[in-house]
């Protein structure tokens, strides 16, 4: 029984860390299992320098994760790709490695692997970035990590150019020696690929190697405090996405496990219906932000962008073994009692009772939260809306239940924040929720 398949805390925590990396890929676009490729390029590499399993551990997870802090970062760039960025798209753009490693820091057990990640733009010559460290002032990890980056990038289709063959690759590290790349590294690396020992990607490895990973970095119990600061930190990614909706995932995570509390579900019931809570807008990440920041009604062909997003989530969780009891309440949170919901407009008891739940918690917490097309509605006025639509868009046992919870539990899941969990997420959250107020204040004044 390994770490994917067994019902421990690392095996739900493994399969946090391995929904994470996908949704990287989802948010990046062309970008996709970018990071991936870069792990199984790092670890051949790593190998060849005989690296111990400790570092060929944090090799993986910082090669993995280095994007991180690209969430949130010229995000039209990305999602509009053009042959090259601008100077502003350019300048967010080299800050993600620290953004990367303030990230991956506030991640239980994978603190060590933060100074990697912060190093892993820096060139060999100091015409890196962010600090322009040089030579052997670069620690022998983010060299190796350096050179993977790049050689993933160039055998990968860009908007400006097509992917590379092995050929073309093999000239471009050996152009890039004592510029770019550790003269030592970049050789390294062109005496495997002259071996045969540089291979496509292959899922199978990488998987394998997370394994690895996973079991050498994490300890065999993780306790439920640091499985929440993961959940945070993930749905702080995923809220990032829509700047009006910061917080959103945790607060309706707070609601849904308040209300299945209240129905008597039991503790197992209630620690799923609440993960699910942090990861219902999962498939958000892969509706482009124009969408879901524009101030006019969504013409169809948006609308049906948005209405995509349960199945997006669901599709993530399903292939990752720990998280697939999760898959339903997320697949069905738009479903409504009437069947006039989203996806598959399913009614009535055909709706997972965790869904049904995320349903009423959902929309309340829309209600209360300001939209780029409305303002928040109070408190009172969500209420009433929740009890005139019982029986239609919500069902009825779990709307109940969610009318007779104390005032005080929604006074204290909207307005309280632990300061831990804020602050890990806050580096690419709130500057991206600032940006885009910013922006939109601009367009309104150029209009």
């Amino acid at each position: 029984m390994n770490a994917f398949t067994d019902r421990s805390g690392r095996a739900f925590y493994a399969g946090l860390l391995e929904g994470l990396i996908k949704v990287m890929g989802m948010w990046h676009g062309y970008l996709f299992q970018h990071g991936p490729r870069v792990s199984v390029i790092a670890l051949r590499l790593g190998r060849s320098f005989d690296l111990d399993r400790q570092q060929l551990s944090e090799l993986f997870f910082g090669a993995v994760l280095s994007d991180l802090g690209m969430i949130g970062l010229a995000e039209e760039a990305l999602e509009n790709p053009k042959p090259s960025l601008t100077e502003g798209a350019r300048t967010e753009v080299q800050s993600h490695p620290k953004r990367s490693a303030d990230t991956v820091s506030a991640i239980p057990y994978l603190g060590d692997v933060a100074p990697l990640v912060a190093h892993h733009h820096e060139w060999w010559d100091g015409t890196g970035y962010p600090h322009g460290l040089s030579g052997d002032a670069i620690p022998l990890s983010a060299q190796i990590l350096r050179v993977a980056d790049t050689v993933a990038a160039l055998g990968e289709d860009r908007p400006h150019r097509s992917k590379l063959d092995p050929g073309d690759i093999r000239k471009e590290v050996q152009r890039a020696l004592g510029h770019e790349f550790s003269p030592e590294v970049g050789k390294r690396f062109i005496g495997l690929m002259d071996q045969g020992e540089v291979h496509d990607f292959n899922d199978t490895f990488f998987r394998q190697s997370m394994l690895k990973a996973v079991e050498h970095l994490l300890p065999a119990k993780i306790s439920g405090v640091n499985t929440d600061q993961l959940l945070e930190i993930f749905a702080g990614l995923i809220d990032a996405k829509d700047p009006y909706t910061g917080g959103h995932s945790r607060r309706v995570a707070g609601l849904s496990h308040a209300v299945a509390e209240r129905m008597g579900l039991d503790e197992s019931a209630q620690a799923a219906i609440r993960a699910a809570g942090y990861l219902h807008d999962l498939g958000k990440v892969s509706v482009p932000l124009r969408i879901l920041t524009t101030p006019t009604h969504l013409d169809e062909a948006e609308y049906l962008e948005v209405k995509n997003h349960p199945g997006a989530g669901a599709h993530i969780l399903q292939t990752i073994p720990s998280l697939q009891h999760l898959t339903t309440g997320v697949r069905y949170h738009h479903e409504r009692w009437d069947g006039m919901g989203y996806p598959e407009g399913i009614s009535g008891g055909r709706i997972p009772i965790v869904a049904q739940i995320l349903a009423v918690c959902d929309a309340y917490d829309a209600m209360t939260s300001g939209r780029a097309y409305r303002t928040s509605k109070s408190h009172g006025h969500a209420m009433e809306t929740v009890d005139q639509c019982l029986d239609t868009h919500f069902a009825p046992r779990p709307a109940g239940a969610f009318l007779t919870l104390p005032f005080e539990i929604f006074h204290r899941i909207k307005l309280s924040e632990q300061p831990r969990e804020r602050d890990a997420a806050q580096p690419f959250t709130e500057r991206l929720r600032t940006r885009t107020r910013s922006t939109r204040r601009t367009a309104r004044q150029e209009g």
